[in-house]
């Protein structure tokens, strides 16, 4: 069964009767008789002005939308790449001449950190200190694991065993 329209009668009724309406956004009465009453057959300009505003708008955001989602995975694939060069570098730092520690007193962990340095091993032949290490890029901070050992070493929990 379709629908049956509002008649123009009724807006008009509506319009010269003494009915009231309240405002969504302030709460206030408003009288219908001066409200811009029209059904979906006969809008009035200033219901058409403001149906192509809100299309506008809608149209508006769908853009930002699609452009907040086209940075957010250029984002993620930076991160990622950020990621796989950090792991690159992390490789390649004892051969880097801006490291701090022969590359040859270096033993690679990777996980949970990256390197046991035997300082003084390869020079003199004999160990001075051990140091742990792990190489971080750009913002990266230690992971939860990397706090816990860096505890364990700062308050000197360590043992040596043979077995």
């Amino acid at each position: 069964m379709p629908k049956k329209q509002p008649h123009p009668e009724i807006i008009a009724a509506l319009k010269k009767g003494h009915f009231f309406i309240e405002c969504p956004d302030t709460g206030a009465d408003v009288a219908l008789s001066r409200a811009p009453l029209f059904d979906q057959d006969n809008f009035t300009e200033e219901a058409l002005a403001y149906y192509q505003e809100q299309l506008a708008f809608i149209q508006e955001e769908k853009h930002r939308l699609k452009a907040l989602k086209s940075a957010g995975s250029t984002k993620s694939e930076t991160g990622a790449q950020a990621v796989n060069i950090g792991f690159i570098l992390e490789r390649l730092a004892p051969t880097l001449d801006s490291f701090p520690f022969s590359h040859h007193d270096c033993r690679s962990l990777f996980d949970p950190i990256d390197y046991v340095i035997f300082e003084g091993l390869s020079q003199k032949g004999r160990v001075d200190k051990i140091i742990f290490t792990d190489i971080k890029t750009g913002k990266a901070r230690l992971n939860l694991r990397q706090r816990e050992i860096r505890s364990v070493i700062e308050e000197k929990n360590l043992t040596f065993k043979k077995y």
